[in-house]
């Protein structure tokens, strides 16, 4: 769990090619340790408190200058509090040269940092109240995205905001619920000098029609959102090259959307479409490149690389064999619910579909509905999403139904002494609590390390 007052480090961009690396550094004792591991003009370091900046330093000849120079380094500072996580962060920019970036790492633990685990900095932020569940699990998005599509889900949701939306109307709902209970209990003061208290239901009840129109359309941008292609179960074609599994594609589309030929080796990436179930969740139909036993060049080998690692992520696998095919061996690469498909069945040989297969012909249509029938199934039967989305659309979703309760007690009453307010106080509270949930306010350290743990270490 994250805490402000360690001191954590991790390099933030992946090993590799490149012109700059990032190393982030963040908790108490964070400008006694930059003084340490950098050498600059004393000025030039952002006060406590005061606004970020840029500070332009070198490695210190007393420290890891020795071995690598007084190599120039940039350094964006947050003093904190107004900073990314709400207290002290620096960013490092240095040359992309990975022992380095490792030496620095070294550096600063041995100094009194630790290495920062999965999520930690993107947690940071989040209890900070800088992004919201969606934003900080679209960092992973943002991470793991293997197509255009995928990243512009991601990047759409990294900028929603919903959570801060919702917030305000939290904020709202919890003024309300304390000028509802302040009511309660001091209904029966007599006293000269007692507390005012506001009974306008007239009002009160304009205020709980604004919170549930907010929480709509804090709800309706949540739907849109879950659609992305990023969130659909993967179900992907497997299969030997040059079985017809483009065919099947294109028939299972219902267009042209692979390029079919006789050629081995046509299909060399993978190709998406989105498809939309008729009873359940929609699915996203993947065709690989074939996986030959022994690829012949080295596009086709670097191809059946991609096709593995495609393979490996899918939720579904449809693998596939030909019917006119002497060994006919299906490759069962990778995890997950498994459904055996023949191919050119209106060309088998004898003996050629074995009855735990769907057999399928793209010329004759056969068992095309039937393996669209399966996949289905397959798909209904994966665990239910659990995305921070679908998690904040159910929390909103039950704090409208408490506030529109609340309205309508509020509306039903013909007189103020007709309302009570206990009631009211009540359904309100539950709307509070729900819209906890969807900010995250409300949710157990526990699963807050379950979520954030899956993001990579500097994020």
């Amino acid at each position: 769990m994250w805490s402000a007052t360690e001191l954590i480090v991790a390099p933030a961009t992946a090993p590799g090619v490149g012109a700059r690396a990032i190393v982030r550094l963040a908790g108490a004792g964070l400008a006694t340790l930059l003084r340490a591991l950098f050498a600059a003009e004393p000025s030039a370091w952002p006060e406590a408190g005061g606004r970020a900046g840029v500070v332009r330093a070198t490695l210190p000849l007393s420290g890891l200058g020795r071995d690598w120079g007084e190599l120039p380094v940039e350094i964006l500072c947050w003093p904190g509090p107004g900073g990314p996580l709400g207290g002290p962060l620096a960013e490092i920019q240095l040359p992309a040269c990975q022992p380095l970036v490792d030496a620095l790492v070294a550096e600063a633990c041995r100094r009194g940092a630790r290495l920062a685990r999965g999520g930690e900095f993107t947690l940071g932020s989040f209890l900070a109240g800088r992004l919201d569940l969606v934003q900080a699990e679209a960092v992973l998005g943002v991470v793991d995205a293997r197509t255009p599509a995928e990243l512009a889900a991601a990047l759409d949701r990294f900028g929603g905001g919903a959570g801060r939306h919702l917030g305000r109307v939290r904020d709202e709902l919890l003024d309300l619920l304390a000028d509802i209970e302040a009511s309660i209990d001091f209904a029966d003061e007599s006293a000269p000098d007692a507390v005012a208290v506001d009974t306008d239901w007239t009002s009160c009840g304009t205020r709980l029609r604004h919170c549930r129109r907010s929480i709509e359309e804090a709800a309706a941008t949540l739907a849109e959102r879950d659609v992305a292609a990023g969130d659909l179960p993967r179900v992907v074609l497997v299969g030997r090259p040059n079985i017809g599994k483009s065919s099947l594609f294109n028939a299972l589309v219902g267009a042209a959307a692979a390029i079919v030929a006789d050629e081995a080796g046509t299909t060399r990436d993978w190709i998406e479409a989105r498809m939309t179930a008729g009873h359940g969740r929609d699915w996203l139909l993947v065709d690989l490149a074939g996986l030959a036993a022994t690829p012949a060049d080295p596009l086709l080998e670097a191809a059946a690389r991609r096709s593995r690692a495609e393979a490996a992520r899918a939720d579904v696998r449809l693998v596939c064999r030909d019917a006119t095919a002497a060994d006919g061996g299906p490759l069962d690469a990778g995890p997950g619910p498994l459904i055996r498909v023949v191919t050119r069945c209106d060309r088998a040989m004898p003996g050629g579909i074995d009855q735990h297969s769907i057999a399928t012909s793209t010329v004759t249509g056969a068992g095309i509905a039937n393996l669209r029938a399966a996949i289905e199934a397959a798909v209904a039967g994966l665990p239910a999403a659990t995305s921070a989305t679908l998690r904040m659309r159910a929390a909103a979703e039950s704090a409208m139904r408490a506030v529109g309760e609340a309205e309508r007690l509020v509306a039903a009453a013909t007189t103020e002494a007709a309302i009570d307010e206990a009631v009211v106080a009540g359904s309100l509270r539950m709307a509070a609590d729900a819209l906890a949930e969807a900010t995250g306010a409300g949710i157990g350290t526990d699963l807050l390390d379950r979520i954030f743990s899956r993001h990579c270490i500097g994020k």
